[in-house]
Order: C-alpha cells, then sequence, then structure tokens
C-alpha cells in the first residue's frame, strides 16, 4: 500500500504540473484526469486485493497445519497409552493370552490406518486453496504494476499533451482491469468448491473419529486393571 500511495502522489503532482502550463486545459486534458483517477482507483484495489490474498494465505496455511496437528498429537498419546496397557493387560496372565484383548488390539489397529488416511484426504484438500491464494496473490500484484504503469504514462500524457501516450495508459488500465477480473473469478472459483471439499473430509474425519470411539471399553479396561492390583480410582478433579 505505501508503494501505491508513492505512485497516487506523483500522479495528483503530474496533474497540477498539466493545469499549470501555458496552453488552456483541453479536453485532452480532462479524459487524461480522469484516466488517472481511474487508475488510481485500480491501483488501490489491487493492493488491497494482493493484502487479501496474503490474509487469506496464512488462515489456510495454519489451518491445514491446525487440521494436520490438532487431533494427531492427542490421539497419538492417548491410544499409545490404550495400546500398551492392552498389550500389558494381554500378557499379565503368563502364556494365556486374553483373546478379547488382543481382538481389541486388532480392531485399533484397522481403525488407527482408517482415521490417518482419512486425516491425510483433509490435510490434502488445503492444497488447492493455498494454491488459488498464492496464485491470486501473484496475479494481483500484476494488475497492480500494470495501473502504476498505466499513472505513469497518463502522467507523461498529461505533461506532454499527446493522445498516443493516454491511449497506452488506457490500454494498460484495461489490462488491470481484465487480470483483476479474472483473478477474481478464477480464485474464487477454485476456493469454493475447495472449501465444500474440506467440509466433506473434516466431517468425515470427526465422524470416523467418533464413531470408533472405546471409551467405555478402554474405562471398562482400566477399572478391571485397578481391580486386579488393588488400585482404587482416583478422585476426580474439580
Amino acid at each position: 500500500m505505501g508503494h501505491a500511495t508513492e505512485t497516487l502522489e506523483r500522479a495528483e503532482h503530474a496533474a497540477h504540473a498539466g493545469h499549470g502550463g501555458h496552453e488552456p486545459a483541453g479536453r485532452l486534458t480532462m479524459w487524461v484526469g480522469i484516466t488517472m483517477a481511474t487508475l488510481g482507483v485500480l491501483l488501490a484495489f489491487a493492493a488491497a486485493k494482493v493484502g487479501g490474498e496474503r490474509t487469506e494465505l496464512v488462515k489456510a496455511l495454519v489451518d491445514q497445519q491446525h487440521a494436520h496437528a490438532k487431533y494427531q498429537a492427542q490421539d497419538i498419546k492417548h491410544r499409545a497409552a490404550v495400546l500398551s496397557l492392552r498389550q500389558l493387560h494381554a500378557t499379565a496372565a503368563g502364556e494365556k493370552v486374553d483373546a478379547k484383548d488382543m481382538l481389541a488390539l486388532a480392531t485399533s489397529v484397522e481403525r488407527y490406518y482408517a482415521e490417518s488416511q482419512a486425516a491425510n484426504e483433509w490435510v490434502d484438500s488445503y492444497d488447492p486453496v493455498i494454491r488459488a491464494h498464492t496464485d491470486g496473490q501473484e496475479e494481483y500484484e500484476r494488475a497492480q504494476l500494470a495501473a502504476e504503469f498505466g499513472i505513469v504514462v497518463a502522467s507523461i500524457a498529461l505533461l506532454l499533451r499527446r493522445r498516443a501516450p493516454w491511449f497506452v495508459a488506457l490500454a494498460l488500465g484495461m489490462v488491470a482491469v481484465g487480470i483483476l477480473g479474472g483473478t477474481w473469478r478464477h480464485v474464487g472459483h477454485i476456493v469454493h468448491q475447495a472449501e465444500a471439499k474440506i467440509e466433506e473430509t473434516g466431517k468425515a474425519y470427526r465422524e470416523l473419529r467418533d464413531s470408533g470411539k472405546t471409551t467405555e471399553a478402554d474405562d471398562a479396561l482400566v477399572a478391571e486393571v485397578r481391580a486386579a492390583y488393588g488400585a482404587p480410582k482416583p478422585k476426580a478433579t474439580p
């Protein structure tokens, strides 16, 4: 935004210089001034969109890392403790193995694999959003650059009172408008589809996670181990 402000200030100085000449201001001067004002608006809009894309890009990256780490860390710690407990309980009776615990362990292995695949799909669903915002940022910067060049060329047209540089400035303005419109449509389409995929994969993971919960069985196992070794149940923390 600072660079855009400097460009607008230079354009304003050029406009004052054009009006301060010895030749009377004509229609060309008026239209060049309107062109410069329009290019200034395009420049400010492009700069705002660049900042917006950067913000959305950072947000998508944070959300992706959140999806990757939120469940993984806690689930690994919890499930590793449960699996270790089941292994100890299954082998505690010497050579006799508890078939129920062994089957539960096998079921848990299958469940964790399915959950890891679902989580991986959830993480991957953020990739199109990240690419879209990255590309969008670059395209909006190109539109900003076109508008800046347009203001400079329009300033030359105003100082020289020539139509040729004015036409070049108009062409650069049209290029900026084309880039802005095309990028807005392209990024919006991809992000809309990707957000639906993110919601779908996230929901699938959460449903799989909830449906595979074995809280009751885990609590029963803990209670059995405590009873077998004479350990009282700890008091619930407030």
